[in-house]
Parts: structure tokens; C-alpha cells; sequence
């Protein structure tokens, strides 16, 4: 089986705080006050997307200078304390035995690639949004995927393909890709929302993924 796992939340930490931290900082920079777009946490999560482009059109960042300085500013400060999660590597590792793995993240690659290092061998390959034109819940990086790992588009070869993440984007682009789609309990998503898109599979504890 071919298994495409999402970075933030399924193999490494992820944190609202952070997050939240992190668009504060961006938005300071545009010159503008965080509280004229969300006043707390809970509407940040709400007002937040893991397509970053459309974070940005709602700040009212547009130019590409201006992108590059807020992905700047957002590694800078979400990456604090970044690290994989204490079983994330024996469990690639086992699952590397019996299956072919790679990454599909919103992240830029290089920045996925950084703290992927001690696990990189394992993946066939990693793929960020330096990679794509449309993010996460477009289909887009998954039918790459497909391409250069010369999957046709046939049910039976489709279905020997899943996806793993802990947001609906996940699974949304998972679906219109045709694969399989998994949610994990442990990441940012809501477990109940999650369970609302009716992923093929749920992880509720990390192990689960060894059975795979």
C-alpha cells in the first residue's frame, strides 16, 4: 500500500497556541491589530485554514514579497518546540517495512524536509505546497503523488492508496482523489468533525497505525 501522511499534528506536534501565536505575528507585521480578525482562541480556530492562501487573502496579504515575509515570520514562530512525536519513527519504521510511505504537507518543502531528517529515509517522497498551485483540500498534491509514483487512476490500484491527516482537508482531498482517506484523534482536528466526513479509517491511538 502506498500511505501519504500529512506533517503538523499526525507526525509531529502541532499546536493551537502556536498557531495562534504565529498569525498574531503576521498580522502585526501588516500593520494591523490580530483582534480585528479573531479576539481568542476558539474564534482563531474558527476564522483559521490550513490553506494558508486563504489566510492570507483574509489578512490582505497579495504581493510575493510579502508572502515570503509572513512564511518567515510564521516558521519563525510556530516552529518553537517543534519535534516528531516520542513513537513517530518506530512506527514509520515498522510500517516502512510493508509499505511505501511519503508526505503531503501545506508546509514548504525545504522547512518539512529540516525537521523530517531523522526519518527522511523512510519516505519515497515529500511533497509540499512548492509543489503544487492549489493546497489541501484540492486534490492537487495527491494526483502528483499518484503521477510520479506512476499509479493509474483505476479503482483497484486506487484503493491500495490512503491518506492520513487530522483536518477535513485531509480527507476532503483524499476523497476527491478517489484513495482511501484516515483520521487521526491525536492531531489540531476535531475528532468529531472528523468523524462527520466519514474517513475510511480512524486512528485513535498511534499503535493503530503499526496495524496497518
Amino acid at each position: 500500500m502506498l500511505i501519504i501522511f500529512d506533517f503538523d499534528g499526525v507526525l509531529f506536534e502541532a499546536s493551537w497556541k502556536n498557531l495562534f501565536n504565529a498569525y498574531e505575528a503576521i498580522i502585526k507585521a501588516e500593520g494591523k491589530n490580530y483582534r480585528d480578525f479573531f479576539r481568542n482562541l476558539e474564534e482563531f480556530k474558527r476564522w483559521w485554514s490550513p490553506n494558508w492562501h486563504e489566510n492570507n487573502r483574509k489578512i490582505g496579504i497579495k504581493s510575493l514579497n510579502k508572502f515570503d515575509k509572513s512564511h518567515e515570520i510564521f516558521y519563525q514562530v510556530y516552529n518553537r518546540g517543534i519535534k516528531l512525536f516520542s513513537w513517530t519513527e518506530s512506527v514509520i519504521k515498522t510500517l516502512y517495512q510493508r509499505h511505501d510511505l511519503i508526505v503531503l504537507t501545506n508546509r514548504h518543502k525545504y522547512d518539512a524536509e529540516k525537521y523530517l531528517k531523522p526519518i527522511k529515509r523512510y519516505f519515497s517522497l515529500i511533497v509540499g505546497c512548492e509543489d503544487v498551485q492549489k493546497l489541501k483540500p484540492d486534490p492537487e498534491g495527491i494526483n502528483f503523488i499518484l503521477w510520479e509514483c506512476g499509479i493509474f487512476k483505476t479503482r483497484s490500484a486506487l484503493s491500495n492508496v490512503l491518506m492520513i491527516g487530522d483536518m477535513p482537508d485531509d480527507i476532503i482531498a483524499g476523497r476527491n482523489a478517489g484513495i482511501k482517506t484516515g483520521a487521526v484523534k491525536w492531531g489540531l482536528g476535531d475528532w468529531d468533525e472528523l468523524a462527520a466526513y466519514l474517513p475510511d479509517y480512524s486512528f485513535e491511538e498511534y499503535e493503530h497505525l503499526a496495524q496497518i
